[in-house]
């Protein structure tokens, strides 16, 4: 018997909705994954604290646009949960409270922890993971998840307060731009180690697998910048050739040129970096893309 279920991400880029029907023996078919709005929560909160009206009113209008979508749909159970931004909003249970009412949507707000726990039941679900050992990274607009596991049991998750967006208001504070990023990465590497290391040194990572848009975005560069193929995949060296290709442009370029949207063409670097900064402290040359994330994460866990 299959059920009609809704997950929203409400992350510090954007907020994502995805609607799928699911059932105990099969895996779930995606009714409509493409049900995006770009609400930068984390541009308010990373430099204000609070989430402002503004704001506050174009995720109003979301949360209306995705429960008129929910009732078109049928949806029999939705599952909402809110990442960094929210966490740390002064003025998140406000915004709770507000997307409750305008919707009858119920926000939870979970830690780091439990979005890397549901960001690796999605990727167990994808990529065959018996008898290998993995490292996850998962690149939001607020914080940065990395996670071990070892034949598909999760070992270690920790999550880093180092978003793409996070960063570029970083930079913009310390009136700093994307060629100072080793700077901020030189500054990220004493909390980085502490994690890698205990968790590589006795056995090393067999490959890295990368979640969110930014990485299937960098997949999607692959192609289209180096001309080579799957985009299922990218490695150590091809990471550098697309930072070194995104570099000679400016974010207006990127937007003409690659025709990446604006939300994407200016955290796409930050995001690029972050990972290349990743993968050389374990030591691993292979990033998997598998294209899910948090949301298949909530539809698996309401199976």
């Amino acid at each position: 018997m299959s059920r009609r279920v809704s997950a929203i991400d409400i992350g510090s880029n954007a907020i994502r909705m995805m609607v799928a029907d699911i059932n105990e023996t099969a895996p779930f078919i995606k009714v409509d994954k493409k049900l995006r709005a770009p609400v930068r929560l984390g541009h308010d909160v990373f430099t204000t604290g609070i989430i402002s009206p503004e704001t506050m009113e174009l995720a109003r209008s979301t949360f209306h646009r995705f429960a008129e979508t929910n009732k078109k749909l049928q949806v029999q159970k939705c599952r909402a949960v809110a990442t960094s931004a929210c966490r740390e909003a002064k003025n998140s249970k406000e915004f709770v409270e507000m997307i409750r009412k305008v919707s009858g949507i119920e926000i939870e707000i979970i830690d780091g922890t439990e979005e890397g726990r549901l960001i690796h039941l999605a990727v167990r679900k994808e990529v065959e993971l018996d008898n290998k050992k993995t490292m996850l990274i998962d690149i939001g607009g607020g914080s940065v998840e990395v996670t071990f596991s070892k034949g598909g049991k999760l070992l270690a998750t920790k999550s880093f307060p180092m978003g793409t967006v996070r960063v570029l208001e970083n930079l913009s504070k310390r009136r700093m731009n994307e060629s100072h990023l080793g700077i901020i990465m030189g500054e990220f590497l004493k909390d980085l180690g502490p994690h890698i290391y205990p968790n590589t040194e006795n056995e090393p990572v067999d490959f890295a697998i990368g979640t969110g848009g930014n990485l299937e975005c960098m997949a999607e560069l692959k192609v289209r910048l180096l001309k080579k193929t799957p985009n299922t995949f990218v490695t150590l060296l091809e990471l550098g050739e697309i930072i070194a290709r995104l570099k000679a442009m400016s974010v207006k370029e990127r937007i003409d040129k690659l025709e990446l949207r604006p939300d994407r063409a200016d955290v796409i670097m930050p995001a690029s970096v972050l990972v290349e900064t990743i993968m050389r402290q374990a030591e691993v040359e292979k990033i998997v893309i598998p294209a899910v994330g948090l949301r298949d994460g909530l539809i698996w866990s309401m199976v």
